[in-house]
């Protein structure tokens, strides 16, 4: 099942390709101009045969105004080893490079260290010189953003790297994610109550706890300046969590479909605080910011 923790660094890709110039610059040296355009594209690859191969996201950069890509990145998350990507990834890749005709990467994020040691792992084609070394994402990689400023100047590759687990969550870890996720709530960002529950969803007891703290109180240089959903969605969290996690993240969901103004039904009331599988309410979570009514939570 395609879960929140899964999609959760994937959509922000896709709302932000801009994320994608970051990475390939941190991880790889990848050089590119200030003049370049960045655009998300279609993320199937079909053969002539049937099959058809659908990585999680594919992003273009075009620079000095062309239209043609200069470069081009496949982006996937990756929870669990899954022996079977290393035998799409680079068909993947592949694929991409014979269709757009420019060097072509593969990045993958894996928030879990296994998973990162696993997809490290050079995947050996057989011909001599063709083998695949994914740029993974995720404990291993070493700190992407450093500081609060940094954070506040490329917030959503601070988020990026926070929900990839890039490095552990301490306090000081943690107020850089929380000058990110504050920068774009007070810039009025669409999606910034989205990205604090996408964070939050993805954090155990104790770090989220800190990250709570953070967002109610802020620090001497980052606030959450307005009065929106934010604010009481971390103290509802933090409040739920005594009467279980589950239930804590449920009212979550209910609390933005009422912020947005949608109607919701006691069924549908009932049946997200009926929940108990915290995967699909980590789906229904991120659904909540989008649909546009309560029920297509369950579409």
């Amino acid at each position: 099942m395609v879960t929140g923790r899964h999609e959760a660094p994937i959509q922000i890709i896709r709302d932000n390709p801009e994320v994608v110039a970051q990475l390939l610059r941190a991880t790889c040296d990848v050089e590119l101009s200030d003049d370049v355009t960045i655009r998300s594209t279609s993320e199937e690859f079909t053969q002539i045969a049937p099959t058809a191969y659908r990585a999680d996201n594919v992003v273009e950069l075009c620079e000095g105004g062309s239209s043609e890509p200069a470069v081009a990145v496949i982006a996937e998350t990756q929870l669990a080893v899954d022996d079977d990507k290393r035998y799409s990834w680079p068909i993947y890749l592949a694929a991409l490079h014979g269709k757009v005709r420019c060097p072509c990467y593969l990045i993958v994020i894996c928030p879990r260290r296994a998973v990162a040691a696993w997809a490290r792992k050079s995947i050996v084609i057989g011909h001599p010189g063709f083998n695949l070394v994914p740029l993974v994402i995720g404990p291993g990689t070493g700190p992407l953003v450093t500081s609060t400023t940094q954070a506040a100047q490329a917030p959503e590759l601070a988020i990026v790297a926070a929900l990839a687990n890039v490095t552990p969550p301490d306090r000081e870890a943690l107020e850089i994610t929380h000058a990110a996720l504050a920068t774009l709530e007070n810039a009025g960002h669409k999606d910034a109550t989205m990205y604090t529950d996408m964070v939050l969803a993805g954090l155990s007891k104790v770090p989220r706890r800190i990250l709570e703290e953070l967002v109610d109180t802020g620090t001497t240089e980052y606030q959450f300046k307005s009065d929106f959903a934010l604010r009481n969605q971390a103290i509802g969290a933090a409040r739920g969590e005594a009467r279980g996690e589950a239930r804590g993240e449920a009212k979550s969901v209910l609390k933005i479909l009422a912020k947005r103004g949608l109607t919701v039904s006691d069924e549908v009331r009932e049946r997200v605080l009926a929940c108990e599988d915290e995967d699909r309410l980590d789906v229904w979570l991120m659904r909540a910011g989008t649909v546009e009514s309560a029920d297509g939570l369950f579409g």
